[in-house]
């Protein structure tokens, strides 16, 4: 079995890894595999690079254009006539990769495109399921699938076109790596002293979101707390935040980090994250008892995952630092919201999606 992901921040990567160790569990072997592995490098830049400087530089112009219903269909059309004509360097390796499986799960719609499209060059049928790492399916997963695995149920005409095909579409939930006491004995962050909370401030693997300013906010806030600033692979922002808050930092009254791999620790040591509305950090935090600050959203998919937990009172929504000390004041007198708010998100994820989503798998392959 081949589990694709793309490098489109940690998400994808972040799901691929939590279903291969699902598999490992049951006995099972898998092969893990970026996307752009299987790509000549002037496409994994065009569909993933531009992507990146995008997101850093905070432009938000392709927005509609993503969301729009017919970009990726004609995208689709698109993209193998591009590779005809500029070649593809890497094509007798990706058909040999997808000849080594008679099954794919996709971590991402460009995976799921690309695995059947290689595997169409190659004469060799395999089976695409996709699985979805957000709140709300993206126009982009308007490609033939087998199985498809979504958070939870809900309408939307992406969905209708699969049902119309005959995929079978499972609401079984995101699945994630969570360490199993945070689940199950979980973390009684009601009864902590208001006094005495602990932040987390993350902005996904790449560190979007995040200013000096909304640092120093939660630093005066919160003064006989600690702040925690996950910076993701952006080391620009680590070093401005080291050398401006250099003795908050000396007084442990702020930590840095960079890129992290096992968020784990730092959700269980947090009372309060504050992060971008990535669909795997809330599902992750929602999953380790930890109350929610929404701090900015990614256009699209983002945006939805925001809507989602904000309408079911799973999680608060700050649009700018003023809106985000509002909620600190209110959560710091109010043990009542902080708990709240953490059942509420706890009714949105499943701590079990990894494996009842792994056994699914395994029976359709037999």
């Amino acid at each position: 079995m081949l589990l694709l992901y793309v490098e489109s921040g940690a998400g994808s990567r972040a799901l691929a890894e939590a279903l291969a160790s699902g598999f490992r569990k049951q006995g099972k072997t898998v092969e893990l595999m970026s996307v752009s592995d299987l790509l000549p490098q002037w496409l994994s830049d065009l569909l993933f690079g531009q992507y990146y400087q995008w997101c850093m530089s905070g432009k938000q112009h392709h927005s509609k254009l993503y969301a729009s219903r017919w970009f990726y269909p004609f995208l689709y059309r698109l993209l193998p006539l591009w590779l005809a004509l500029k070649g593809n360097d890497k094509l007798q390796e990706a058909k040999a990769v997808l000849r080594r499986h008679n099954q794919v799960v996709a971590c991402s719609y460009y995976g799921a495109f690309f695995a059947r499209y290689f595997a169409r060059l190659a004469g060799h049928k395999v089976e695409v399921s996709g699985v979805l790492g957000d709140y709300q399916i993206s126009n982009g997963w308007r490609t033939p699938l087998t199985q498809l695995f979504v958070s939870h149920q809900y309408s939307h005409p992406v969905l209708d076109w699969h049902r119309a095909r005959g995929t079978d579409i499972l609401p079984l939930g995101i699945p994630t790596e969570v360490a199993q006491d945070l689940t199950v004995t979980g973390k009684d962050t009601a009864k902590k002293s208001e006094a005495v909370l602990n932040i987390l401030l993350c902005g996904g693997g790449w560190g979007l979101g995040i200013s000096a300013s909304t640092v120093a906010l939660l630093l005066a806030q919160n003064p006989s707390g600690t702040v925690t600033v996950i910076c993701g692979q952006n080391e620009t922002l680590q070093q401005q935040l080291r050398a401006r808050f250099e003795q908050e930092i000396a007084q442990h009254q702020l930590q840095l980090a960079g890129f992290v791999s096992d968020m784990q620790p730092y959700y269980a040591q947090a009372d309060i994250i504050i992060t971008k509305a990535g669909g795997l950090t809330l599902t992750e935090a929602a999953l380790a008892n930890t109350c929610l600050i929404i701090h900015g959203a990614l256009p699209g998919q983002e945006q939805h995952n925001r809507a989602v937990f904000v309408a079911q009172g799973a999680a608060l929504n700050a649009c700018n630092d003023q809106q985000l000390s509002d909620l600190l004041s209110q959560i710091q007198t109010s043990a009542s919201l902080r708990s709240q708010t953490i059942m509420k998100a706890a009714t949105l994820v499943n701590a079990n999606a990894s494996n009842q989503i792994c056994h699914h798998l395994l029976a359709s392959s037999k």
